[in-house]
């Protein structure tokens, strides 16, 4: 496939061949993990490159001072059976209930397939980030591989998924319940 594409365009690029358009894609959908183990995509599998995309995430216990921004590749529903690409802490969030900070967190895949990915606080304006150089390099029976996987676990992966937002949706009404009653 590599080697047709890259003849394609050499044809492209030497004149000989016309109205012909390559486009390179991600081979597996990219995001974060989330509160309880969840993964969260930003891009998913098979988007058009260069492109970019931002989502606004918040902390998950009062007065959390730092995020950790966990980067995964994969199409499973939870991030431990996806692939770690890496990892990076913003710190510096003022001191607020949970759910109060905005953290702004952006994935850009450049032309040349290199990923970036930037955490913001909205608040503070104090932002980190890391760049993966290699999150395209897979090959052929690894992005298959991982696809399969998914099919085969899709149904297991969407009850962990549920129980995982079931248990977060509780705990944000406990949470906001004794906050309630604290308030009056």
């Amino acid at each position: 496939v590599v080697a047709i594409g890259a003849a394609i365009q050499g044809g492209v690029l030497a004149g000989d061949v016309k109205d012909v358009l390559l486009l390179d894609v991600t081979p597996l959908s990219l995001g974060i993990e989330t509160m309880g183990g969840v993964s969260t995509k930003l891009i998913t599998r098979n988007t058009t490159v260069p492109t970019s995309k931002s989502e606004t995430f918040s902390t998950a216990a009062d007065n959390q001072a730092q995020v950790e921004i966990h980067v995964l590749q994969g199409e499973r529903e939870m991030a431990a059976d996806n692939k770690s690409l890496g990892r990076f802490i913003l710190d510096g969030i003022a001191p607020a209930p949970r759910g109060i900070p905005q953290i702004e967190v952006t994935f850009n895949i450049d032309a040349n397939g290199i990923l970036h990915v930037s955490a913001k606080d909205k608040g503070t304006g104090k932002e980190q980030s890391i760049t993966i150089q290699n999150s395209g390099n897979l090959s052929k029976e690894d992005v298959e591989k991982a696809a399969k996987e998914a099919e085969a676990n899709a149904a297991e992966d969407k009850k962990k998924r549920e129980a995982v937002d079931a248990k977060n949706g509780l705990e944000n009404a406990i949470y906001q319940a004794e906050k309630l009653k604290k308030d009056n």
